[in-house]
C-alpha cells in the first residue's frame, strides 16, 4: 500500500469533521446575525414613529424563523453497536431518494487506523441476486466512532439494503428497503 494511500481515510476523516465544524459555524454566524439584524432594524422604526412619520415611511422588520432541524442529527441517538440503520432523508426531487446509513465501529486498536466501506446493493429480479448499486470508502483513527454514509437513489425503484465492510474482517448487513417513486 502506498503512503498516500494509508493517508486518505486518516484525511477523510479530518476533512469530514472539519466540515462539520464549519456548518455548525455559519449556523451560529447565521443565528447571530438575524438577532442583531432584527435589533438594529427595529429600533429606527419606533424613533420614526415618535418623530411623527406616516405608515409608509417607517422601516420594514423582518422576522427571522430559526430552524432547530439541521440540529437534529447531532442528538440523534446513535444505533447499536453491530446494527446498520436506514433511514430516509428528505429528498430534492419527485424521485431523488436520499438515505442517512449509519453503524458504530468499535477499534480495539486506536492507535491503528481503521478503514471500511459501504455498499449500497439492489436486488436484481433477472439474476436473482444482490448487485452493488453505490458504494463508498472512509475511515478513522481512535476508539470507537459512529460511521455514516448519505447515498440518493434516483429514479431506480426496487429492493435495497447496506452493506459495511470493516477492515478487521467484520462484515454488517441492514435489512432490506424498498424505494419507490
Amino acid at each position: 500500500m502506498s503512503p498516500r494511500g494509508s493517508l486518505t481515510p486518516v484525511v477523510a476523516s479530518g476533512t469530514a469533521s472539519v466540515v462539520k465544524l464549519l456548518v455548525a459555524t455559519l449556523a451560529f454566524t447565521g443565528a447571530y446575525v438575524g438577532v442583531e439584524a432584527s435589533r438594529t432594524t427595529s429600533v429606527p422604526a419606533r424613533a420614526s414613529m415618535a418623530a411623527g412619520t406616516t405608515g409608509a415611511e417607517k422601516a420594514q422588520v423582518e422576522t427571522v424563523v430559526l430552524s432547530s432541524k439541521s440540529m437534529q442529527d447531532a442528538t440523534a441517538q446513535a444505533p447499536a453497536a453491530g446494527t446498520v440503520t436506514v433511514s430516509p432523508v428528505t429528498g430534492a426531487g419527485s424521485c431523488d431518494r436520499p438515505y442517512r446509513i449509519q453503524s458504530v465501529i468499535d477499534n480495539p486498536h486506536p492507535d491503528r487506523t481503521v478503514s471500511y466501506g459501504w455498499r449500497l446493493q439492489r436486488w436484481s429480479e433477472g439474476s436473482r441476486s444482490w448487485r452493488t448499486y453505490l458504494n463508498g470508502n472512509s475511515g478513522f483513527t481512535g476508539k470507537s466512532q459512529t460511521v455514516e454514509w448519505q447515498p440518493h437513489v434516483v429514479d431506480n425503484p426496487g429492493w435495497y439494503r447496506a452493506t459495511l465492510s470493516v477492515s478487521d474482517g467484520t462484515s454488517l448487513r441492514s435489512a432490506k428497503f424498498r424505494v419507490s417513486c
